[in-house]
């Protein structure tokens, strides 16, 4: 009937991610999502979803300028927690090929960064020429003023982002676990400079039941921009699907 039609076609799914960079020692990021998924056919379903980030931000020093752009001190930026909200729809092919199945996902996705307030130190010297008897001559001397520490407002953003991934899961005979890897490649959108990152993981999913499953995986992520550092991180995920 119309109910069993429905209920073969939609299915409410929920997710939950925990993070760690930096060989576990911090905290990358917490999330929770859920989302509406539609299966058009054996072989394609379509995703549309919400997920709240709750993400980490680790301390920066930036070199500081004074108004000629010598070189007077640096800014030390504390480490914060920054919330994101993130809307996306996704369509999804997949196809089994002996115990492997690929599967190939678009995803477009719009993400708000939300305006954070943090705690940034100015640590600023002056340097003036003395007279040094050693020396007989006038030499430059350094002092370092007091630090101070001020309130820095972290602007809003907006980015969206088209993340093309393609992933392979092994269907071991008998097994709950299934090892996965997988490639995905993100393009920014609003902001065309070529592709944003690329971002690989290695892991295995435990399937509880036929609705519940949880992934471990490490994840390596390799930045576009010029001047962007290299990613490691663990993560643990949770899916349900109702």
């Amino acid at each position: 009937g119309l109910g069993d039609c429905i209920r073969d076609r939609f299915k409410i799914g929920t997710e939950l991610e925990f993070r760690t960079h930096d060989y576990l020692k911090e905290v990358d990021r917490f999330s929770a999502g859920i989302n509406l998924q539609y299966k058009v056919n054996d072989w394609l379903k379509a995703t549309a979803g919400h997920i709240f980030i709750f993400g980490h931000n680790g301390s920066e020093k930036k070199t500081h300028f004074d108004e000629n752009g010598s070189e007077d001190g640096f800014n030390y930026e504390h480490s914060y927690w920054e919330k994101r909200n993130r809307v996306y729809i996704a369509l999804t092919g997949e196809m089994k090929i002996g115990r492997v199945k690929l599967s190939l996902r678009e995803r477009l996705q719009y993400t708000r960064t939300h305006a954070e307030i943090i705690d940034e130190d100015k640590h600023r010297f002056k340097t003036e020429s003395e007279w040094d008897d050693a020396a007989m001559d006038f030499v430059d001397k350094t002092t370092w003023l007091a630090p101070e520490t001020e309130k820095e407002t972290k602007k809003h953003k907006n980015n969206t982002v088209l993340r093309s991934r393609l992933t392979a899961k092994w269907d071991i005979k008998n097994c709950k676990a299934s090892p996965f890897i997988s490639t995905e490649l993100y393009t920014r959108i609003d902001k065309w400079r070529g592709f944003d990152k690329l971002r690989s993981r290695i892991g295995a999913s435990y399937k509880i039941d036929k609705d519940n499953a949880i992934d471990i995986y490490y994840l390596f992520e390799k930045g576009g921009k010029k001047g962007s550092s290299n990613t490691h991180a663990i993560g643990i995920g949770y899916s349900l699907d109702l």
